[in-house]
């Protein structure tokens, strides 16, 4: 089940991201301390550890905090670029999440 599709802005890139609050109630439940451990794997079956906290404020918005760097990093993402989430869900083993990517037509890679 595809959670969100999110087109990645200069700030998703640099800073955090944002996660919808539409996806949340897929994501797994808080452990008491506001934040989440969230694996992902990647189109080429890589496992990323993501962080995720909930913002404070009024909306409950989730913000990936930790590992997100690396995945951006790694993956030479740039604004533009389209970052796909999924959940998919086993009955014996539980809720397994994926990601994708899909370049935009306008990204720059740098050689």
């Amino acid at each position: 089940m595809q959670l969100f599709t999110k087109v990645l802005t200069s700030i998703d890139i640099e800073r955090r991201l944002f996660l919808p609050v539409g996806c949340l109630p897929a994501l797994p439940r808080s452990e008491g301390c506001h934040g989440i451990e969230l694996q992902v794997k990647d189109d080429v079956g890589i496992l990323w550890n993501f962080r995720c906290t909930k913002q404070s404020g009024a909306k409950q918005k989730m913000v990936i905090v930790s590992g997100w760097f690396q995945f951006v990093q790694s993956n030479e993402l740039h604004s533009g670029d389209i970052v796909i989430f999924y959940r998919e869900d086993d009955m014996i083993t539980g809720a397994h999440y994926k990601i994708e990517v899909k370049r935009s037509n306008t990204s720059k890679f740098c050689t």
